[in-house]
């Protein structure tokens, strides 16, 4: 079988590490982003569950992580939690291996199975009827200062600071009813004139990350002219909608692929089941984007999001952060 993924980002590099290691031949194509990384937007974040799914593509973490702080800072008040950052760009770069990413126009008549890897974009399967895209901006910084791991709330959104190694940070933010660089220009983050500052930028880029969830992002799987088409990833809403968390996911979505390779509604059914969660998150995201009222509902939503991103706070202190986006 000829298999060709469009996408050379994490799903898609993961995805194609594991056929290539089954046996099968792949081609993947990507897209010129013009980024310092070659990623846009970058995320050098991630959570549980990303060193079994890195070992079983036959990496070792150890090789990808830069820090491991330990605790988190919200809106000034600290968190014990297991987060991490990691070098994305060495990691996708690995998964690929020697392989020669193809920039040309996929022809679909070429090959019998045909995988949407492409994120945002989503450029093979059919737009979502109500897609939710958080505008985002990020910076990778250097500054002799040192910066807490930290995230602030406010304005459907937050902005981020996470550390990277060797004085350099990833320093972002996402809102909905605000610009994302001018959020973190008042913040002091980003200072407006740069050259004032003592911090160095490395790169920069703008996007959106898709925060609808893989129930409002069906069909996961369509029929194309040369063969089927499968979805994967963010292309099917495989985001955590509150945290903007895509690396596992993300990861995850490529083994659940291949474990029901043959039976297109065997995998839309094992990808709502893995992520149903996502739901609940995308609900309160509707929420908090409109007028409804906040309720227990809702912060114990965001309390159970918590856990799952390795740090834990009270429904009390959820009710609070809540409303804090709102």
């Amino acid at each position: 079988m000829k298999i060709a993924i469009a996408g050379a980002g994490i799903a898609g590099a993961y995805l194609y590490r594991i056929l290539s290691n089954e046996g099968y031949r792949v081609d993947i194509y990507g897209a010129i982003n013009g980024t310092t990384c070659g990623l846009t937007p970058c995320a050098w974040g991630t959570s549980t569950g990303f060193h079994e799914l890195v070992e079983a593509a036959g990496l070792s973490p150890k090789d990808y992580l830069l820090e491991r702080p330990g605790h988190l800072f919200i809106d000034g008040e600290e968190h014990q939690a297991d987060l991490m950052t990691f070098d994305k760009p060495r990691l996708i770069k690995d998964l690929l291996g020697n392989t020669e990413v193809k920039y040309s126009q996929l022809d679909p008549s070429q090959y019998e199975r045909i995988i949407d890897a492409t994120g945002v974009a989503r450029a093979l399967l059919p737009p979502i009827d109500d897609d939710v895209l958080l505008p985002c901006k990020q910076y990778r910084v250097q500054t002799e200062e040192q910066l807490e791991n930290k995230i602030k709330l406010g304005r459907v959104g937050y902005a981020w600071c996470f550390p990277l190694s060797r004085n350099r940070y990833h320093i972002g933010c996402g809102g909905f009813k605000s610009d994302p660089e001018t959020i973190m220009e008042k913040l002091g983050w980003i200072p407006s004139d740069i050259s004032q500052s003592n911090i160095t930028i490395i790169c920069s880029c703008a996007g959106h990350i898709r925060l609808t969830g893989p129930r409002f992002s069906t069909p996961f799987v369509i029929n194309g002219k040369g063969g089927p088409i499968w979805g994967v990833g963010e292309a099917i809403g495989c985001v955590a909608p509150l945290a903007g968390d895509g690396v596992v996911p993300g990861m995850r979505s490529a083994q659940i692929l291949i474990s029901h390779w043959n039976d297109p509604d065997a995998y839309t059914r094992a990808i709502m089941e893995e992520f149903y969660w996502m739901t609940g998150e995308r609900r309160v995201i509707d929420k908090l984007k409109g007028t409804d009222r906040l309720g227990l509902r809702e912060a114990w939503v965001l309390r159970k999001n918590s856990r799952r991103m390795g740090f834990r706070i009270g429904l009390v202190e959820a009710a609070k952060y809540l409303k804090r986006l709102r």
